[in-house]
């Protein structure tokens, strides 16, 4: 079995899948790793994925495989600002939504194929990013439907009202200072449970992309992530698949039921798993999540001819 995939899932024995591993070039010039998977047949649709904080694109991995089995294609990148940025300097202090935008419909237009169905995924913070870009042109009329994994649309932890204005002001005096997201997310300096796999676990705390402190402006850019999920479900037209868990040290149910009942779109589900936590395809929920999301691409491909 393969390290930090919960028993019984492992992909080795699913069909053989291609990955196609390379570096692109963003519009600003910057090399940025990717990663797609496919498999021999002929692409049924094209799934892109944005990752987490402190992930990379690898962290698709299980919904890539299990998607290639059915003959649909995943494509992610290395979201610059995060751990493995080759730009040093802006790993965790870069938090551009208006970039990541430029950066999602570049890496598109590299990936996609003639005619090809498109659905966006996002998982925790890219699920915020995913959000952002369904209900900002040209997106909406091109994506056949948005999968948001554990979207991180409020805090669990309150935090004072005030907090957040006070680390705008702050970021402007001391752009450079820097803090634990943790402490912002759960009190603590240490990292969460992420997963009831120890295996999954140890490696997530433990991998070199890793973020470490991020600065006030980024802890601010994730903020206003956060508070804009809402208002963009008020406008969400496109078909949506939301995935949740009960443990979740991050977000609670209850705040994920009250932002899918904003969701504009009358083309929406919402799969809970009361027992995982927030790395949802990599707990022992796993394959039940799998098949869900694959089944909901599955209905939500257009008719061929």
């Amino acid at each position: 079995m393969c390290k930090g995939f919960p028993e019984g899932c492992n992909p080795c024995n699913r069909k053989a899948v291609t990955v196609t591993a390379d570096s692109w070039t963003a519009p600003d010039g910057t090399l940025l790793g990717y990663k797609v998977w496919s498999s021999a047949a002929p692409s049924r649709g094209l799934i892109v994925a944005l990752h987490g904080l402190s992930c990379r694109e690898d962290d698709f991995m299980p919904l890539a495989e299990a998607a290639a089995a059915g003959g649909l294609r995943l494509a992610a990148w290395n979201l610059r600002g995060q751990g493995l940025d080759p730009q040093v300097h802006r790993r965790g202090s870069w938090l551009d939504l208006d970039g990541i935008l430029i950066d999602l419909k570049a890496f598109v237009d590299l990936v996609a194929e003639p005619g090809e169905p498109i659905f966006l995924c996002g998982d925790s913070m890219g699920a915020l990013l995913a959000l952002q870009a369904a209900v900002t042109k040209p997106w909406p009329g091109k994506i056949a439907g948005l999968l948001l994994f554990s979207p991180v649309v409020g805090l669990a932890q309150k935090n004072p009202a005030w907090l957040k204005s006070l680390l705008v002001a702050i970021s402007r005096l001391a752009p450079n200072l820097r803090l634990k997201p943790s402490w912002f997310v759960h009190g603590k300096s240490t990292a969460p449970q992420l997963t009831r796999v120890a295996g999954r676990q140890l490696a997530v705390i433990t991998a070199p992309h890793r973020l470490g402190p991020t600065t006030i402006g980024f802890l601010a850019s994730m903020g206003d992530l956060i508070d804009g999920a809402t208002p963009a479900a008020e406008k969400l037209e496109v078909p949506l698949a939301v995935f949740s868990a009960g443990h979740d040290t991050f977000v609670t149910p209850e705040q994920v039921r009250d932002f899918f009942a904003h969701v504009r779109s009358t083309d929406k589900t919402h799969f809970h798993y009361p027992e995982s936590y927030h790395q949802l395809l990599f707990d022992l929920d796993a394959m039940v999540v799998l098949a869900d999301a694959i089944t909901w691409i599955e209905a939500h491909l257009p008719s061929r001819p």
